[in-house]
C-alpha cells in the first residue's frame, strides 16, 4: 500500500479535481462528466446500492468488468454513468504502477459505453489518470468490488446528512475521518483512506496502510509527542521532516531515498545485520582502534595540512599529494590518485577551487551537493565514474572531518545495503547521493548499538565496522568454525550479483512492491517497455521477443514473467523448445509405466497443463508460462488444437486425450523468445503471427539501443565496451544485416578487463561470425580478436577501462593480520 510521487503539476490536478468535486459537484448532485447533469444523487447511489452491491458476483473466470456489465445491464443511464463518475474518484488515488492510466481510461470508455448516449472522457478526467498517489494493495487491487462498496456506502452516508452537517464535515477533516470510520463498510478500508488524502492531502498521508502509518509514527516520533492519533502525528512528523527532506516529500519514492529504508527496513534482515556487526565489534582481537581507525586518523591528518594550506601556501598541491599517497593510505586506487594528483599540480586554480568546494560545503546532515560540485569540477582530470568520485571526495573529506566524513567506497556500499535490506540506491543517484545515503546507514547503526559493549562512537567507527562485516577474509582466532560459517551464510545469503533472487520478504510486509518498476531498474530497461509489454499481452495473450542472440531476449522474458507473477515463482513456468519437442511434452500425453510387470499407460500432464491448471483454480492471479527458442520446434505441431485457444480464450476443445474440452485461462500469459539468427521472424506460420504480438530485440533499436551503456553506468563503470559494441555492430550491420548483429549479453559481466573481452570475443562472438562469415576467409579474418583490436584501438582506448568494483589493499603491505580485515580501500 505504498504511496508514490509523481510530477507535483499532475498531482495537484487531480487535488483540484477531487476538491472540486466533493465542495461543488457532491453536494449539489451534479456531474464530473457533464456538468449541469444531476448524476451524484441519493437517487442514483440506492439504485448502485441495489443493482450492484446487494447482486454480488463471485464467480470465477470472468473480469470485473465483465460482471459489471451484467450486474447494470438493467441499469438506468444514471446510474451506469455515476458507477463511471464513482471509478473515476476511485481511480484519482491509485498509482498507476498498479493500474495505469491507460488502462484506467480503458475501463471509464469502457463502462461508459453501455450508457445509451455514450458519454466522453472530458480531456482534464483522462489526464487526471496518471500519477494517482499509492498501491491500494494486492488485496484491494484485485476485489475492486469491495472497494467500490465502501465508496458508495460512505458517500450515500455524508448525503443523508442535513446541508448544515456537510458543511461542518467539509471543514473539518478530521471530523469527516470519524464520521467515515463510524460507518459500517465491508473490508474496503484502501478506498476510504485514499479518498480522506485526495480531498485532504495536507491533513492525510497518501499511504493507505495504517501498519506503515504505525511504522513511520514508532521511527520518527519525538520524546513527548502524542501519538495517540495517528493522523494529528503524522502531520507533526512531516513539519519537522521537511526541514531536512524537503517540502512534500515521499516516504517512498526513489525521490526521497534513502528516506523509505530508515522506516521500513526488513526488520527480520535488519536484527541479523546489527547481531553480526555486534558480534565483530565485540570480538577484541580484531581491535579496530589499531587496524581500522589509526591509520585513516594519520591520513585524515596529513590531508587536514593540505586543508590549511590551500588558500595561502604555493606548495599545497604537494600536501595534497602527499595525503592521498601517505603510506597509510590504500582507501584510494592508485588509478584514481594519481590523476587527480597530476592535475591539482597542473591546474593549481583549478584544483584548489574543487577543493574548498568540498570543504567548505560538505554539511555531515547532507554531504550531497558539497560531493556532486566537487565531481564536477575535477571532471578535467579524467576521474568521472561515480566509483572514482566517491572514493576521491571522501578520503579528501578526512580532511575536514574525520569523525563526520569516513570513507566509503561504492562496492562496500552497495554490499552493505544490500546485507541490511536497503536495496540498491536509484539508478540516477549521484556520487553525493550514494555518500549522504551511506553516512544515513552509518546513523542508523550507531542509533541502535548504545547498548553494545564500548558501542561505536562516531561514524568513523562504524564504517570501519561494517567494512570488517563485509570483508574480512578470515576466521577471527576465538570464532568456532561453526560461528564463522554462519557469518559467511549471512553474507552469502543476500545477493551480490545481478540476477539473483531478492531476500525473504517479512510477515507483515513494509511495503507493497512495483514489480513491473523494480524488473525495469534491474533490467537497465525504460519501466514504460515493460509496461507497452503488459498492455501487449493483456490484449493477446501472448507475445514473442525476436532479435539476434545475446540481446537478453530469455533474461527480460523471466524477469518480466516474474515481476507479472508479483515476485511468486510457483506462478511461472519456462519451457524450451527444440527440433525433438512433441505435443505430449508441451501439453500432455501417454506415457509408460511399469507396475506389477506390466507395462502401463498414464496421462501426464505436461508443463502448459500444469500451470493451465494451476491459472483455473486461482483467476485472480496472474500466471506466465514462459517458451524459449519457439521457433526452433515445429509449432502448429507441438501447440495442435492450443493454436485456436490461445485466441479465443472462452472457447473450450476436444484435445488429443480430452474428449470433454479444455479452456485456456486468460490469467495465464505466454511469453515466448525467438532467434532470427535460427529462422527469419519472416518466415514465421501466419496463424501464429496472428495471434502473438512481436517485440523486436535488437541492440541498435528501440528500448534496446544503448542497454549496456546504461547497465555500465549503473554499475559506475566506463563505457568503452559499450563504443566498442556500437561501433562493431555498424560494420557489421553492412556485412551480414540487422538479424545478426552481436548482443549485448555477452559485455554484461563483471569482469571487462582487456583479457576478459579477448575470451569473450575468442570464445563466444568469434565462432558465430564463422558461421555467418563461412567460406568468406577474407572477410571472417577482419574480425579475429586482434584484428577487433588494432582496428578500434585508438578512437577507443581499448584496455584501459578502469575497474570500478574491485577490492584493493590486498598487496603485500597492507595492514592485514590473520584473523583481522585489511583496512579498507578499494578501486572506484
Amino acid at each position: 500500500m505504498t504511496a508514490h510521487a509523481g510530477n507535483d503539476a499532475e498531482k495537484q490536478r487531480i487535488y483540484t479535481l477531487a476538491s472540486q468535486w466533493f465542495v461543488e459537484t457532491l453536494p449539489e448532485g451534479g456531474s464530473i462528466l457533464t456538468p449541469g447533469k444531476r448524476i451524484w444523487t441519493l437517487e442514483n447511489l440506492e439504485e448502485l446500492d441495489e443493482k450492484f452491491v446487494q447482486r454480488p458476483d463471485l464467480r470465477a473466470g470472468l473480469t470485473f468488468l465483465q460482471k459489471l456489465q451484467e450486474q447494470l445491464s438493467d441499469a438506468s443511464p444514471d446510474a451506469v454513468q455515476l458507477m463511471a463518475e464513482l471509478h473515476v474518484v476511485f481511480f484519482w488515488w491509485i498509482w498507476e504502477g498498479a493500474i495505469s492510466g491507460k488502462k484506467k481510461i480503458s475501463d471509464l470508455n469502457a463502462i461508459l459505453s453501455w450508457h445509451p448516449d455514450r458519454p466522453a472522457l472530458p480531456a482534464e478526467v483522462a489526464a487526471s489518470m496518471s500519477p494517482g498517489f499509492a498501491h491500494p494493495g494486492q488485496w484491494a487491487n484485485t476485489r475492486r468490488d469491495v472497494q467500490l462498496t465502501t465508496l458508495i456506502t460512505l458517500i450515500s452516508a455524508f448525503l443523508r446528512e442535513p446541508p448544515e452537517k456537510i458543511a461542518e464535515l467539509q471543514n473539518d477533516p478530521l471530523a469527516l475521518r470519524d464520521f467515515w470510520a463510524a460507518s459500517p463498510t465491508p473490508s474496503g478500508d484502501a478506498a476510504r483512506w485514499g479518498l480522506l488524502h485526495e480531498l485532504y492531502p495536507d491533513v492525510f498521508e497518501s499511504t493507505v496502510s495504517p501498519t506503515h502509518k504505525r511504522l513511520i509514527i514508532d521511527r520518527f516520533a519525538q520524546e513527548g509527542d502524542d501519538t495517540s492519533d495517528p493522523d494529528r502525528a503524522l502531520m507533526a512528523i512531516r513539519r519537522r521532516l521537511s526541514a531536512t527532506w524537503g517540502a512534500g516529500y515521499s516516504y517512498y519514492d526513489a525521490t526521497s531515498d534513502p528516506l523509505h529504508w530508515l522506516w521500513a527496513a526488513p526488520q527480520k534482515q535488519w536484527n541479523a545485520f546489527l547481531s553480526w556487526a555486534r558480534r565483530l565489534w565485540e570480538t577484541t582481537e580484531l581491535d579496530f582502534d589499531r587496524h581500522e581507525r589509526s591509520y585513516k586518523l594519520e591520513v585524515a591528518g596529513k590531508l587536514s595540512e593540505a586543508r590549511s594550506a590551500a588558500s595561502n601556501s604555493p606548495d599545497w598541491p604537494d600536501l595534497v599529494r602527499a595525503g592521498l599517497n601517505h603510506r597509510s593510505n590504500n582507501l584510494t586506487s592508485t588509478f584514481n590518485r594519481l590523476p587527480l594528483n597530476d592535475w591539482v599540480r597542473e591546474n593549481p586554480a583549478d584544483g584548489a577551487h574543487a577543493l574548498h568546494t568540498l570543504w567548505a560545503d560538505a554539511r555531515p546532515e547532507n554531504v550531497a551537493p558539497a560531493v556532486d560540485a566537487f565531481g564536477r569540477l575535477i571532471a578535467p582530470s579524467g576521474r568521472t565514474t561515480p566509483g572514482a568520485i566517491l572514493s576521491l571526495a571522501s578520503t579528501l573529506l578526512l580532511a575536514k572531518d574525520e569523525k563526520q566524513f569516513p570513507p566509503v567506497t561504492i562496492g562496500t556500499a552497495r554490499a552493505m545495503w544490500r546485507l541490511t535490506g536497503w536495496g540498491e540506491a536509484p539508478p540516477d543517484s549521484t556520487p553525493g547521493h550514494l555518500l549522504h545515503r551511506a553516512y544515513l546507514l552509518f546513523d542508523e547503526v550507531l542509533r541502535d548499538a548504545p547498548t553494545w559493549e564500548n558501542p561505536p562512537r562516531d561514524r568513523l567507527d562504524v564504517q570501519g565496522l561494517l567494512w570488517t562485516l563485509v570483508r574480512l577474509r578470515g576466521k577471527p582466532e576465538t570464532w568456532s568454525d561453526a560461528e564463522w560459517n554462519d557469518l559467511l551464510a549471512f553474507r552469502g545469503a543476500v545477493p551480490f550479483e545481478e540476477g539473483e533472487e531478492p531476500p525473504e520478504p517479512e510477515e507483515i510486509p513494509t511495503t507493497e512492491v512495483d514489480y513491473l518498476g523494480d524488473a525495469a531498474t534491474q533490467l537497465s530497461l525504460d519501466r514504460s517497455f515493460l509496461e507497452e509489454i503488459a498492455a501487449l499481452l493483456d490484449d493477446k495473450g501472448q507475445v514473442v521477443f525476436y532479435g539476434p542472440p545475446g540481446t537478453g531476449k530469455t533474461f527480460v522474458a523471466k524477469r518480466l514473467a516474474t515481476a507479472l507473477a508479483e515476485g511468486e515463482a510457483e506462478r511461472t513456468t519456462i519451457v524450451q523448445f527444440h527440433p525433438a519437442s512433441t505435443y505430449e511434452d508441451f501439453f500432455e500425453g501417454l506415457r509408460p509405466t511399469l507396475a506389477s510387470g506390466q507395462v502401463h499407460y498414464e496421462l501426464r500432464p505436461g508443463p502448459l497443463a500444469r500451470i493451465a491448471e494451476a491459472a483455473r483454480v486461482d483467476p485472480d492471479h496472474t500466471y506466465v508460462l514462459v517458451i524459449d527458442e519457439l521457433n526452433r520446434a515445429n509449432v502448429p505441431k507441438v501447440m495442435g488444437e492450443l493454436l485456436f485457444l490461445l485466441e479465443y480464450r472462452d472457447a473450450k476443445v476436444a484435445t488429443l486425450y480430452r474428449p470433454e474440452g479444455f479452456q485456456l485461462p486468460r490469467n495465464l500469459f505466454f511469453i515466448a523468445t525467438m532467434n532470427t539468427a535460427d529462422r527469419s521472424v519472416a518466415l514465421v506460420d501466419a496463424a501464429l503471427r496472428r495471434r502473438f504480438h512481436f517485440i523486436p530485440f535488437f541492440p541498435h533499436l528501440g528500448a534496446m539501443k544503448g542497454l549496456l551503456r546504461r547497465w555500465l553506468h549503473r554499475y559506475g563503470r566506463a563505457t568503452v565496451v559499450a563504443d566498442l559494441l556500437d561501433a562493431v555492430n555498424a560494420e557489421l550491420r553492412t556485412e551480414i544485416g540487422d538479424h545478426l548483429v552481436i548482443g549485448p549479453s555477452h559485455f554484461m559481466k563483471e569482469d571487462l578487463s582487456e583479457e576478459a573481452l579477448e575470451r569473450i570475443w575468442t570464445y563466444n562472438i568469434h565462432p558465430t561470425l564463422e558461421e555467418l562469415l563461412w567460406g568468406r576467409t577474407q572477410e571472417l579474418a577482419r574480425w579475429s580478436w586482434p584484428a577487433v583490436r588494432v582496428r578500434y584501438q585508438s578512437q577507443l582506448n581499448l584496455g584501459a577501462a578502469p575497474r570500478d568494483e574491485e577490492p584493493e589493499g590486498e598487496s603485500p603491505d597492507a595492514n592485514t593480520q590473520s584473523g583481522a580485515s585489511a583496512p579498507n580501500g578499494e578501486l572506484p
